[in-house]
């Protein structure tokens, strides 16, 4: 979920730790090569995986990844973006962290024991589910890796470079095993099995090496640590259902509203935007949030400025890839995924303006509206598209099916990009400055953040 972190970051992480230094030199290209993996090396086998499996297997794999995402947002608990802060305002506090590591590990059994709970009502009582039992069990079943996973400990402690190897590894025997394991469409199966076993012993063998790492034992916490913990973190979590729930939802209520087939039409799509935004937008946005942050901190008005610099590279970017998308839509389809998968190129064409709208309402909420302590606004925002995502997905897909979908995501990333522009021209804070929308301050603007990216 490192969406969460783009949108984030800004916000809860603190400015020291933003401190460009080697460290975090080296944690750029940790969390470039992590997403690589968790996007790129699993999206570079579908072609191979869907045209045996078929339309209506994919979807029922990617309909069951849906609903197992909302369970990996509770048993995370926002410990990635809550965690992170504290330990890296107090990485030498040895005793501090060690009892964090035992708080954090006690919390999320607790959460995996009420996920298991909750998994197993919408099994018995949801036929999209129990249709395809082991392939729902084995998927819930890497939530079990979010109970080991200690990335906010790495990541706190500015070593977020040593999980990509683990990271890389996890990836690199699921995409070669399911290569093996998967001849025929009733083999699909493996497909759970191999994704939940790869993620479970690789964040085993992490926590171990944390534990090694860091000299870490465990203390067992009281109930009352464990529930002060939960309710102090409550509002990230929040907003991190609420920042990842209106992209979930889309293939959850196609699900429950449509087939199969259809789900795996539109996922598809999804995910070669996923690795657009995950993969290329990323590691741009992650270059520039220091800047942004260093300026607010100077003041109000220096930091409006700077966003003023940054927002039309940044549309620019974003809209010229959006448009590659477009136009190479039947050839990235046909190569992922073949002649079966023909009604997905209209929904990538309808699904690329969303990189674009997002990276505006990225700079519009996160780097201007949270820098400003205007938070509260941001997530009833946030909370609102998400009614809006809901309302138009059920009043679309019986009538356009996936195509309703599709738009259902355009429009509410739209409507959220325009109550930003409203909510910021009430606030008397104007982003376009025509003086930064011509061609040689572009020009040269350009050629800096390349020389940026190109050090980093």
């Amino acid at each position: 979920m490192i969406s969460r972190l783009l949108y984030l970051a800004p916000y809860l992480l603190n400015e020291h730790y933003m401190t460009r230094n080697k460290a975090l030199g080296k944690n750029y290209g940790a969390l470039t090569i992590i997403q690589a993996s968790n996007f790129l090396l699993p999206f570079l086998t579908l072609p191979f995986i869907v045209r045996i499996i078929g339309p209506e297997r994919f979807g029922a794999i990617n309909f069951s990844i849906a609903i197992v995402t909302y369970f990996i947002l509770l048993i995370n608990f926002g410990f990635d973006f809550t965690a992170t802060r504290r330990v890296a305002q107090n990485r030498q506090d040895e005793n501090m962290i060690n009892n964090l590591f035992s708080q954090i590990f006690y919390s999320r059994v607790l959460l995996f024991i009420l996920s298991v709970f909750l998994f197993s009502m919408l099994f018995v009582s949801m036929p999209q589910i129990n249709q395809h039992p082991i392939v729902s069990i084995f998927i819930f079943a890497s939530c079990l890796a979010n109970v080991f996973t200690p990335n906010w400990l790495f990541q706190g402690m500015q070593v977020i470079h040593k999980t990509a190897v683990f990271n890389f590894v996890a990836k690199l025997i699921f995409c070669v095993s399911i290569i093996f394991l998967i001849r025929r469409p009733d083999d699909y199966i493996w497909y759970a099995v191999m994704s939940a076993s790869s993620q479970v012993l690789v964040a085993i063998g992490l926590f171990l090496y944390a534990k090694k790492r860091f000299v870490l034992t465990f203390k067992r916490p009281d109930l009352k640590a464990v529930k002060g913990l939960l309710t102090e973190d409550k509002m990230v979590f929040m907003a991190t259902l609420m920042i990842s729930f209106y992209t979930t939802s889309n293939t959850v209520l196609l699900g429950m509203l449509g087939s199969e087939k259809e789900v795996g039409i539109f996922t598809a799509s999804s995910r070669v935007i996923a690795v657009v935004q995950s993969v290329m937008l990323l590691p741009m946005s992650q270059a520039l949030f220091p800047h942004i942050g260093s300026a607010f901190g100077k003041g109000r008005a220096e930091g409006v400025d700077e966003v003023k610099r940054i927002f039309p590279m940044v549309m620019i970017y974003t809209l010229s890839m959006c448009l590659f998308a477009a136009l190479c839509a039947p050839l990235v389809i046909h190569i992922l995924y073949g002649s079966q998968f023909e009604d997905s190129i209209w929904i990538l064409r309808i699904l690329a303006i969303s990189p674009f709208v997002a990276s505006i309402s990225n700079v519009m909420g996160v780097q201007t509206l949270l820098n400003l302590k205007l938070d509260k606004i941001y997530f009833r925002i946030t909370i609102i598209g998400c009614i809006v995502n809901v309302i138009l997905n059920i009043a679309l897909i019986p009538v356009m099916s996936y195509y309703g979908t599709a738009l259902a995501w355009v429009c509410t990333e739209v409507s959220i990009m325009v109550s930003l522009f409203i909510v910021l021209k009430r606030q008397n804070i104007h982003l376009i400055d025509k003086e930064y929308f011509n061609m040689a301050y572009l020009q040269k603007a350009g050629k800096n953040v390349i020389n940026s990216l190109r050090k980093r």
